[in-house]
């Protein structure tokens, strides 16, 4: 009965749906059309969120220390093969070859020739090390007083502390000659009257310091005193102080000074005694890269009551590197004209003609140089160079024996060097040079009396093996001006070869011969003095 009355009440439901449809689409299509204005957009908000606020707390810390069972298998396994245990061995000393520290050299050889050398060294020490050297010679000439002896003995010594290097040494010099450079057959001198010796004492120190870094402080002292004399009472004392100091600003600059201070005072039998002073610094910056070196600075210079202001800047720069330098500078200085200087040059000088003048250099110059491969270089020099108060060597009007100087206020020349080097190693080497002056000026003379404007030289040495060593040295002097009798002339040019041999037997011996003007020419450097000639020197050295 319920499911009975449950069943109309559904049917009646959905009549009642139908019909309640019907009468609302009878009423829409009725409705009139209207227009809606929205006034403001629909912007949704979401509520606020509750947020949770959580306290985070660390556990607590484990200290209990884990405990682990390890079971480790017993090795069964059986190998013919049983390793070589392992032995260390200590690092054997490098030990440096033992040197030859001492010699005696003697020999014998024509023209009434002797010569002996001897050396004595204390070999490589940490701390210090000293020696010794001593040599003479003597020859007889075929002219009459042409002999000559020469007695040289130095003694040195260097003591090494951590941070200083101090050095010094003594020597005596004394050359003996003569002046036979006269007409014979006009004059004859006996030995005693044309007999001059020069002596020269010379003692030195200087120290020098030791830096921990390539960024220190450098400078390097030194001290020299030298007392020169001849046989007719003419002496010359010398001090000569130096103190060159640098530092390094940067990676590649460097800044230099250096201050030189030249006293000396001359003084001749039966005359006044003369002061010959210069003092000089020079101050510089270098700027020093691995393709291009720059050397620029003065050189404030005060000689004998003078003053100049020298220039001294010097570049080189690598156009291909290390095989083509340009190289270039505008450098002056001052030339001291010392009687020990002038000797030197000219061991027949006896007197000053205008008196004591130095000459200032001036030199203005370009050039190339370089390496070909890895065994030849070669350097060229074109300059142009300027003295001003050049001494000239002139013969005296007596017997023109001596010389005595004219002073050339100011020479000018054009200056060409070339040389050209081969190197294999320490078995062979060669060299070459060549110098040529074109004296374009003279102002006060009307030739450069006794300067030679040509000259070139070869020079080579060979090891055979590591033995035998030969060497030979040639060279090419020109002719030069002189004045005799009112009037000029021009010496004759000339050749010249030396060579030499040593052959070592065993560490001890070595054998040596010595051959000089083997062309045997009759060349004159200074008019009147022909050379010697042929000389053959042969003897032992003993090394220990």
């Amino acid at each position: 009965m319920n499911a009975y009355i449950k069943h109309i009440q559904r049917v009646l439901t959905v009549t009642g749906a139908v019909m309640l449809a019907q009468q609302g689409i009878a009423q829409d299509k009725n409705l009139k059309q209207e227009t809606i204005d929205i006034i403001s957009n629909y912007r949704p908000k979401l509520r606020d969120a509750a947020k949770l606020n959580l306290t985070a707390s660390l556990p607590a810390s484990d200290t209990t220390r884990p405990k682990y069972q390890y079971q480790v298998p017993a090795l069964n396994l059986s190998f013919l093969y049983q390793p070589v245990p392992l032995k260390p061995l200590a690092l054997g000393k490098d030990t440096l070859q033992t040197l030859q520290n001492n010699f005696i050299k003697a020999g014998y050889g024509n023209l009434s020739t002797p010569l002996i050398q001897a050396g004595f060294g204390s070999g490589r020490q940490d701390k210090y090390n000293f020696g010794i050297y001593g040599n003479y010679t003597s020859s007889k000439g075929n002219i009459k007083n042409q002999d000559y002896s020469t007695l040289n003995v130095l003694a040195s010594g260097t003591y090494l502390s951590p941070i200083l290097e101090i050095n010094g040494s003594v020597g005596y010099d004394r050359n003996q000659l003569h002046y036979y450079g006269y007409d014979h057959n006009l004059y004859d001198y006996s030995k005693g009257d044309v007999k001059q010796a020069f002596n020269q004492f010379t003692a030195q120190v200087g120290v020098k310091n030791r830096p921990q870094n390539d960024w220190a402080f450098m400078f390097q002292p030194s001290a020299k005193f030298i007392y020169y004399s001849d046989a007719y009472n003419r002496k010359e004392p010398t001090v000569i102080l130096k103190a060159p100091v640098s530092k390094q600003l940067f990676e590649d600059i460097f800044l230099r000074v250096e201050g030189n201070f030249d006293l000396s005072s001359f003084k001749a039998k039966d005359s006044a005694q003369f002061n010959n002073n210069v003092v000089a610094i020079h101050p510089a910056l270098e700027i020093i890269k691995p393709r291009f070196v720059l050397h620029a600075g003065v050189n404030p210079t005060w000689t004998n009551s003078k003053f100049y202001l020298l220039p001294d800047i010097v570049n080189e720069s690598h156009i291909i590197y290390k095989k083509v330098i340009l190289s270039s500078g505008w450098i002056s200085y001052i030339n001291k004209n010392s009687f020990r200087a002038m000797t030197n040059t000219n061991p027949f000088f006896t007197s000053y003609g205008s008196g004591i003048l130095n000459t200032r250099v001036e030199e203005k110059y370009t050039g190339i140089k370089g390496t070909l491969g890895s065994h030849f270089n070669y350097n060229t020099k074109f300059a142009a160079v300027t003295w001003y108060n050049m001494p000239l060597f002139v013969n005296d009007s007596l017997d023109g024996k001596t010389f005595y100087t004219r002073n050339e206020a100011e020479l000018r020349a054009f200056n060409l060097h070339g040389e050209v080097g081969y190197i294999q190693e320490e078995k062979f080497q060669l060299r070459f040079t060549v110098d040529w002056f074109n004296y374009t000026k003279q102002k006060t003379e009307v030739k450069p009396w006794g300067l030679v404007p040509f000259q070139t030289e070869a020079f080579a040495t060979y090891t055979l093996a590591k033995k035998l060593h030969l060497n030979a040295n040639a060279f090419f002097l020109g002719s030069s001006y002189y004045l005799a009798n009112g009037d000029f002339r021009k010496t004759k040019s000339g050749w010249d070869l030396n060579a030499g041999a040593s052959y070592d037997i065993g560490k001890n011996f070595n054998l040596w011969v010595n051959a000089n003007n083997i062309f045997n020419t009759r060349y004159q450097r200074w008019y009147g003095y022909n050379t010697y000639g042929f000389n053959v020197v042969g003897g032992v050295m003993v090394k220990f």
